[in-house]
């Protein structure tokens, strides 16, 4: 089989959780792994959880999410998007 022309193609999005320094609060960070643009976010205590708070913010600017994909390479969360063409910021 020709996977390579045959798998549906996602954009990956990173979230990723960082805890307070001594000069910044909690936060997240979401970051276009294609497009290498990153927004930073104040942690939503409300909210509670860091793909959530993503996809609340990914879906007031205009993005929905398909998957999420699990891997072990890296700290945080990689969502999936099947849109290519609207930027993060």
């Amino acid at each position: 089989m020709d996977f390579h022309n045959t798998l549906l193609r996602y954009r990956a999005i990173h979230v990723r959780f960082y805890g307070p320094t001594n000069t910044k609060g909690v936060r997240i960070r979401i970051k276009d792994m294609r497009r290498g643009d990153t927004v930073w976010l104040p942690y939503n205590h409300e909210i509670g959880d860091i793909v959530n708070q993503a996809g609340d913010y990914l879906h007031t600017q205009g993005i929905g999410l398909s998957a999420v994909v699990l891997h072990d390479t890296q700290d945080g969360y990689t969502l999936a998007t099947p849109d290519f063409a609207t930027p993060i910021k």
